[in-house]
């Protein structure tokens, strides 16, 4: 990355064709997992190693990471790569607070979006998300110390403040994590969603920050990232059905008729 962040990368989900990607930087991907175990999602046939899976479907390659390799994940992406469609992306900030429980039950979410607050009763933990769960773009903040059952340090517990992003909000937030941009983008989107409590505690993570301003480009002959799981995950998965199971396949077949009717 050109310019640093204090956000991180902390779940991706991207596919891009194959013939986009130079040789090198599929030699580079390769070696990454060439050791794990064989896996296969929605279509893909790959290697799971150490939270990082790379795998293809004949045409296009497809990155799953989360945690530490996420981030890994996301600097060895080229955001001019022809067809690149993030079907996931979600971008974490974790924090030292006094009472992660006691600060959460006390954020005022924004009155347009869905909110849900959890809360344990017999034991501390609770996490609220700002969105539905279909959203776009959904924000979590949780009690990471109860999460991990960590212990506290120097009496302080771990915030996680998070945001889930899909489609065109993760193509965004890819955009901005690799202009360097990505807390002003984080800032944005947690800011327009929480209150003013939330943005001051983000405004003392980011005083050291150059809060590079958010990049409005969108990723390099963008496709519509529907269309793109339809065909390259959809359909692959019906054709496999209609070997295995044709009774179903008729029956499915059939539903799908009676949608579009």
């Amino acid at each position: 990355m050109p310019r640093s962040n204090t956000v991180q990368a902390d779940y991706l989900v991207a596919t891009v064709p194959i013939n986009s990607v130079d040789e090198q930087r599929l030699d580079d991907f390769a070696k990454m997992t060439f050791e794990g175990k064989l896996k296969k999602f929605y279509g893909y046939r790959g290697f799971m190693l150490d939270n990082l899976y790379i795998g293809d479907n004949g045409d296009r390659m497809m990155l799953m990471a989360s945690g530490a390799k996420a981030q890994e994940a996301v600097k060895l992406i080229d955001t001019k790569w022809p067809g690149l469609s993030v079907a996931r992306l979600d971008i974490q900030l974790t924090i030292y607070v006094a009472d992660a429980d006691s600060l959460i039950r006390g954020i005022m979410p924004a009155p347009a979006y869905k909110s849900v607050r959890l809360t344990n009763l017999s034991e501390r933990g609770s996490t609220l998300y700002v969105g539905s769960p279909k959203s776009r773009c959904r924000l979590r903040v949780y009690n990471k110390t109860a999460q991990l059952g960590e212990d506290r340090v120097q009496d302080m517990e771990k915030l996680r403040i998070e945001l889930q992003l899909r489609d065109d909000y993760a193509d965004r937030g890819l955009v901005n994590l690799l202009a360097g941009a990505g807390d002003m983008f984080f800032r944005f989107y947690v800011q327009k969603m929480t209150d003013a409590y939330i943005a001051n505690l983000l405004d003392r993570a980011f005083k050291d920050s150059n809060m590079v301003a958010m990049v409005k480009e969108e990723l390099g002959n963008k496709e519509d990232s529907r269309k793109t799981w339809l065909e390259n995950c959809v359909l692959p998965a019906i054709m496999r059905l209609a070997v295995s199971d044709r009774e179903y396949y008729e029956q499915f077949v059939q539903r799908l008729r009676d949608l579009i009717d």
